[in-house]
């Protein structure tokens, strides 16, 4: 520190001391780390070694320190478990040495694998992330109650149930105020956090910080330590009751990841090392870790509590990227409803088999592997190459996830004894509640009969991409069950009137009646049939209208409409139209008996590199109707409090949608929209917009061109109600339609049939997942459950062929085993929370 630097810090230390402020008094807790964008500007191979090398710089620099103070011995924070594997995987003979340094509490591990977009990721992706560091925890014996997620400005509600139920304490959220509205940000740097279940996580989310020195503050202040006097210690010092400390944590070194990040290693230690050796009134540097200002903070709130409680959203801004690689991302959603079921499917064919839990492991781990690095937030680039490589890695994760899923059904199935037999068909329900659902398979038969235990079952021949598809609803399909159907070629047929039809006009349904605007061929109008409610709102759009955007509002015109689709099952019209050179058809199906409107839209795109967007516009809310978004762990409201859910700062235009959004009156009808394959809302383009495809979300970073993809297609399912919205039966449905029934031709011997049996009442809540355990090896199932309706009394799973039921957290760590009586358990959970139970049979 030169004479001038000295004089300056020695004039604001005086003024200070007039106020009762001794600089000497104060810490800094310098933290180092590095933000991990997983083939941010580097390819995978690239990065993976640069993990592997910015740890073994630390633990080389660690060895170099070890004789010095503590407080200038090197301290490195991992804020992806990632950072872990990759060195072990790299550097195998030094894992003794990093777990040493990592009890020692020189080295932190957070607990996600990856920088997730995380309202991009659905609930249980998001767990999944958490599960690699489990598994470290229990091979090291190491904590991960602490947790950093570096750059991504935002935080969705819903991490607060799902960190607090994984066991995280204290989450760091160091962020980039970049494409995001976090500028206007009012929290205080460090609060509790009140999730919708009531759950409370402590956070550092400070704006101040971030927004001077991003996820990089140790660095900007080692390369300018008189900013500690002039501008950190005068902030702090002025909050406050709000912050009664005098210690304060600067997050961040390295910056983004590169092969070079561990040549900074020793400048940063030996940076702190000559601060604190320099003369006069200063605060202490520590090189430290996040868990080390953590304890800080927990002291003082123990002695007098002082940390505020906020509950609500602070929204989501980078999650909408993955837009522009739209079938990707679809691609993400489908795959992961695919995982899932076959999941489900192995849980129950090999319940009290651990065999064949066994013998899927290390694909079922490669699979949640894939599942969460496809959340992981680099769906751009820095270049081109870089923008296709990483688009590559998403294809080929998504295929592996894909894949797996695909393997697992097969053992599934092999493992339930299924005999193949083509006049048997065996449908089963992945859902934790009973449910009726369209089943589809191809066949070459021109009619074929339906039944189900000897009772006919009406079907229907359908044409879909010059194939016949057999299709007929499964009705009241048992939870976690299997129900058997008999096909056979097609006696005389007999035509009845069933409800639906079908004109170029529109179409008719038991439910709705439905027409159809010959210039756009968007629905102009779609009646309630129940209450005769008109559910299409005014306004300058027609439900499901597409509306293309490259400067100016462009949509279809001239459109052309046929039926394609008419008889006892179901009726369906194919619009087809343009706009702007892209060719887009809309196959919109009614049904004799599922209350739903299907939208099913193919969209032919040339290739373009300008600024674009692609919508569907789904003009239903009425006057005084409150929205509702399924976003991840959380139902919102998205407008600011307190009309809705947003906390002040957060970004009002954008949301990932999970399972549905819902716009509801108690005094009218409701409608509920489910988008299988879109995920990005817009509340800034219309009452209910979603950008199925584009570039505008961050265009100077994400690829332009749909990485040359020209065919999409993009679903949604609506329906609509009375008597105000129904949280718990709005989640089921929305899970109902998109998750179709597992089927496979052939049937399963009674014996098999009879499995253990799950029942949970879908009022009350829904399991997020059936799963293998994975665990302390304890062996079982595991059940995860979320309560929908937030109610706060326990919650009756009746259970038959188990013979003991743990109670466990969400990374199935057990916690207590629960009473089995009368057929099953009750098991408490917060209202709106999460939970999980080992089964063992």
């Amino acid at each position: 520190m030169n004479i001038v630097m000295h004089l300056t810090a020695n004039v604001l230390w005086l003024s200070s001391v007039l106020v009762g402020v001794d600089p000497g008094d104060w810490t800094l807790y310098i933290a180092n780390d590095n933000c991990p964008d997983y083939t941010w500007g580097y390819t995978e191979e690239q990065t993976r070694q640069a993990f592997a090398d910015i740890v073994r710089s630390h633990l080389d620099e660690m060895n170099r320190t070890d004789s010095l103070e503590p407080a200038s011995q090197d301290r490195y924070n991992m804020a992806v478990t990632q950072e872990a594997i990759c060195f072990v995987e790299r550097y195998p003979e030094r894992e003794a040495e990093l777990v040493r340094r990592i009890k020692e509490g020189r080295v932190f591990v957070s607990p996600f694998l990856c920088n997730s977009l995380w309202a991009f990721h659905s609930t249980e992706c998001a767990i999944r992330t958490l599960y690699p560091a489990r598994r470290l925890e229990q091979k090291w014996g190491i904590a991960i109650d602490v947790a950093e997620h570096i750059e991504e400005p935002s935080l969705p509600w819903g991490m607060s149930p799902i960190l607090a139920g994984a066991g995280v304490r204290w989450l760091s959220v160091p962020f980039y105020n970049y494409d995001s509205t976090f500028s206007s940000l009012k929290n205080p740097p460090l609060f509790l956090y009140e999730g919708p279940d009531g759950s409370k996580l402590r956070v550092i989310l400070d704006p101040w910080a971030s927004n001077k020195a991003s996820y990089f503050q140790g660095a900007v202040i080692l390369r300018k330590p008189e900013s500690i006097i002039e501008e950190w210690l005068p902030h702090y010092s002025g909050l406050g009751e709000v912050y009664p400390l005098q210690s304060i944590l600067a997050s961040g070194t390295h910056s983004d990841i590169s092969p070079n990040s561990g040549s900074q290693t020793q400048g940063f230690a030996e940076a702190i090392v000559k601060y604190n050796t320099d003369g006069g009134s200063h605060p202490k540097l520590v090189n430290a870790t996040l868990p080390q200002f953590c304890e800080v903070v927990d002291r003082v709130q123990a002695r007098k509590p002082f940390l505020p409680t906020l509950r609500g959203c602070f929204g989501h801004s980078w999650d909408l990227w993955p837009v522009s690689l739209a079938k990707c991302a679809a691609d993400m959603r489908e795959a992961e409803r695919a995982y899932l079921a076959a999941e489900t499917l192995l849980a129950v064919a090999g319940s009290g088999r651990p065999e064949v839990y066994d013998a899927t492991r290390a694909d079922r781990e490669r699979a949640e592997w894939c599942w969460a690095m496809l959340s992981d937030h680099a769906w751009n680039g820095t270049d081109e190459r870089n923008k296709r490589h990483n688009a590559e890695l998403r294809r080929k994760w998504n295929e592996e996830l894909n894949d797996a899923a695909a393997k697992l059904r097969t053992q599934g199935w092999g493992a339930m004894g299924l005999t193949p037999d083509t006049y048997a068909l065996t449908v089963f329900n992945s859902l934790s509640f009973p449910r009726s659902g369209l089943v589809c398979l191809t066949t070459t038969q021109e009619t074929v009969d339906v039944a189900s235990d000897g009772r006919p079952v009406e079907s229907q021949i359908v044409r879909e991409g010059g194939e016949r598809v057999l299709c007929f609803v499964a009705a009241d399909v048992p939870a976690f069950s299997f129900r058997r159907f008999e096909l056979r070629p097609a006696g005389a047929t007999v035509i009845r009137d069933h409800g639906v039809s079908a004109t170029p006009r529109g179409l008719e349904s038991p439910y709705y009646r439905l027409a159809i605007d010959q210039q756009t061929g968007a629905v102009s109008s779609l009646v309630h049939k129940s209450t005769g409610r008109e559910l299409c709102s005014s306004g300058p759009h027609k439900l499901c209208q597409t509306v293309f955007f490259d400067g100016k509002d462009h949509t279809i015109g001239n459109a052309r409409v046929e039926v394609i689709a008419q008889g006892p099952v179901l009726a369906r019209v194919r619009v087809a139209g343009s706009v702007e050179g892209i060719a887009v058809t809309n196959d919109i199906t009614v049904y004799a008996e599922l209350d739903q409107v299907d939208f099913d839209l193919r969209v032919d795109k040339p290739v373009t590199v300008n600024e674009q967007r692609l919508c569907h516009v789904f003009p239903v809310v009425q006057d005084g109707a409150e929205l509702r978004i399924e976003t991840t762990a959380a139902v919102i409201r998205p407008e600011p409090q307190p009309k809705g859910d947003l906390l002040p700062g957060a970004d009002t235009r954008r949301f990932a949608v999970q399972g549905f959004v819902d716009a509801s009156s108690p005094q009218d009808v409701g409608v509920t929209i489910a988008p299988l394959d879109a995920f990005a809302l817009r509340m800034d383009l219309g009452p209910l917009a979603f950008e199925a495809l584009g570039n505008d979300q961050n265009y100077r970073e994400v690829i332009q061109d749909q990485d040359g993809v020209k065919m999409f297609r993009f679903r949604y399912v609506l329906r609509g109600y009375t008597g105000g919205c129904d949280n718990a039966k709005t989640i089921a449905w929305s899970r109902s339609v998109a998750t179709p029934f597992l089927c496979a031709r052939g049937g399963i011997p009674d014996d098999r049939l009879a499995i253990p049996t799950i029942q949970l009442d879908p009022s009350r809540a829904i399991a997020t997942c059936l799963k293998p355990a994975d665990g302390d090896g304890s062996g079982g199932s595991v059940l995860r459950l979320w309560e929908t309706t937030g109610e706060s009394g326990p919650i009756r799973i009746g259970l038959r062929g188990f013979r003991i039921a743990i109670r466990t957290d969400l990374l199935e760590r057990n916690q207590e085993q629960l009473p089995l009586m009368d057929g099953g358990i009750d098991v408490k959970v917060n209202p709106h929370g999460f939970c999980s139970v080992r089964l063992l049979p």
